[in-house]
């Protein structure tokens, strides 16, 4: 992932149509800069459901419900999420993030430690995977396989796989999550499937399902979706990408054009 070591998986939709042109211009002008210029953070995507995805309760064919959007952050560490200056956004919003989030619904927030990755290059299709194991290492081991072999027989451009630290708080304050109580022995994991068609995508997630099935549990959410947006931190300002105690300030310029109408 970019000399990552840890990735943030984030799942959302918005709680009206009519705020989508605004949460896009929002998340990709203010939102993801802001964080992508935290300390720890390397860079950020923001995917959307193209008119061909779908999601899955079980690795099977993709339905009509599921989230609108998927942001995947590329972390040093997870420990970028423990910075004062990650708390100080969170707790002192932009006017124009605490406009937007009181319309975010569905919200998902996974962060994970990389445990595999597979394929130098990225692609525009990608199938977001959640699951459960109750054996992690034999999980680990089987995903590092499985995603190297899928890279190189081409069944996917580029294949990532992550777990959530039992011990890590997944609770957040912002997009109303209600976060069940994790089950002893049980641990969240996430795939990342990347492809260059939607198709290529979901046949890779699903070869990447089958494999690992020995070694999960009931309960997969699979979702498709394609790339709208990236934020890398070497073009950010450099006092910024430079700096890392900066924070980007408000971009109240694109922000003014939705708060007169």
């Amino acid at each position: 992932m970019s000399g990552s070591n840890a990735f943030l998986a984030l799942w959302n939709g918005l709680d009206r149509s009519d705020a989508r042109e605004e949460y896009e211009a929002w998340h990709a002008m203010e939102h993801v800069p802001e964080r992508v210029g935290l300390p720890g953070f390397l860079w950020g995507r923001r995917y959307v459901r193209g008119l061909d995805a779908g999601s899955s309760d079980a690795g099977g064919a993709p339905s009509a419900a599921g989230s609108s959007y998927f942001t995947v952050y590329g972390l040093q560490g997870l420990d970028a999420l423990q910075t004062a200056q990650y708390a100080d956004v969170i707790a002192h919003p932009t006017p124009w993030s605490a406009r937007m989030r009181p319309r975010l619904s569905a919200f998902v927030r996974r962060p994970c430690a990389l445990l595999a990755t597979a394929g130098a290059s990225t692609a525009a299709h990608l199938v977001a995977v959640r699951a459960t194991t109750a054996d992690l290492p034999g999980w680990s081991a089987a995903a590092t396989q499985a995603l190297a072999e899928a890279e190189d027989s081409a069944l996917l451009v580029r294949a990532s796989a992550g777990a959530v630290p039992p011990a890590l708080d997944l609770a957040y304050p912002v997009g109303g999550e209600r976060i069940a109580q994790a089950v002893a022995g049980q641990t969240t994991v996430v795939l990342l499937a990347e492809h260059c068609t939607a198709e290529g995508a979901r046949q890779g997630a699903q070869w990447l399902l089958e494999r690992l099935a020995p070694w999960g549990l009931p309960g997969v959410q699979a979702e498709s979706f394609v790339l709208q947006s990236q934020v890398v931190r070497g073009d950010l300002p450099a006092d910024v990408s430079q700096r890392p105690h900066s924070r980007l300030p408000p971009r109240l310029g694109p922000m003014n054009r939705y708060f007169s109408r």
